[in-house]
């Protein structure tokens, strides 16, 4: 297999064509500088958007490797939407405790490495590395729910998914009326992990808000009463 080491020695000034992809600006700052220590001086030219959506191109039409920070589950979805046919490109995704199901379906999309979005400097050179020869890097958390976790049928949509462990217990500190930040401290995570434990319960659950999550959770029986 062709490496991009190998398909650079073609390419302008020898430079790696990243595109990174992070909803907050901040955050596309900080990662851009991160980048940019990953590669040799000069070895990568740094593409920052707030979507993959913007533009008709695919990924692999004006990236040789994408870095992708996921917030919430739409952003993981949308991911992995835009890489299913939009071969040839490494893919890496930063995200916080992410679901198996999602987990399954990243590797089938082609995604590269799956690493915390507070990933240390060396854990984002090495999967930069394994995005250029074509290796898989995973979270060892990430690794060990893909291997344990009973997935379901892919016929189920997401909102009939069972809540994970730390799901439920987040759901129970939302009926006890406790912010992101509260949650955050309590469960010793960060808020933006917290702020994504809630969403992936409103999308499971179906609910429009924290009331209704747990409204629905009393219901099935998750929320004891």
């Amino acid at each position: 297999m062709e490496t991009l080491a190998r398909r650079h020695s073609h390419a302008r000034a020898n430079a790696t064509r990243v595109l990174l992809v992070a909803a907050s600006q901040t955050r596309r700052a900080a990662l851009s500088e991160r980048l940019v220590k990953v590669f040799d001086r000069g070895a990568a030219e740094v593409t920052a958007r707030s979507s993959l959506v913007a533009g008709a191109a695919t990924p692999a039409e004006i990236a040789d490797i994408v870095v992708a920070d996921l917030e919430t589950p739409s952003e993981a979805a949308a991911m992995i939407r835009a890489l299913e046919h939009g071969g040839g490109v490494g893919a890496i995704a930063l995200i916080d405790d992410p679901d198996p199901r999602w987990l399954r379906s990243a590797l089938k999309a082609g995604i590269n490495a799956i690493i915390s979005r507070e990933a240390a400097l060396e854990e984002l050179r090495l999967a930069v590395a394994a995005a250029d020869a074509g290796l898989v890097l995973l979270h060892p958390t990430s690794a060990r729910n893909l291997m344990t976790t009973h997935l379901p049928s892919p016929e189920l949509s997401y909102q009939h998914e069972q809540l994970t462990a730390r799901e439920q217990e987040v759901l129970r500190l939302l009926s006890d009326g406790l912010g992101n930040k509260e949650i955050a401290t309590r469960l010793a995570i960060s808020e933006h992990t917290a702020k994504f434990h809630i969403s992936s319960i409103l999308g499971k659950l179906g609910a429009a808000t924290r009331t209704e999550a747990v409204t629905q959770g009393i219901k099935r029986g998750l929320i004891a009463i």
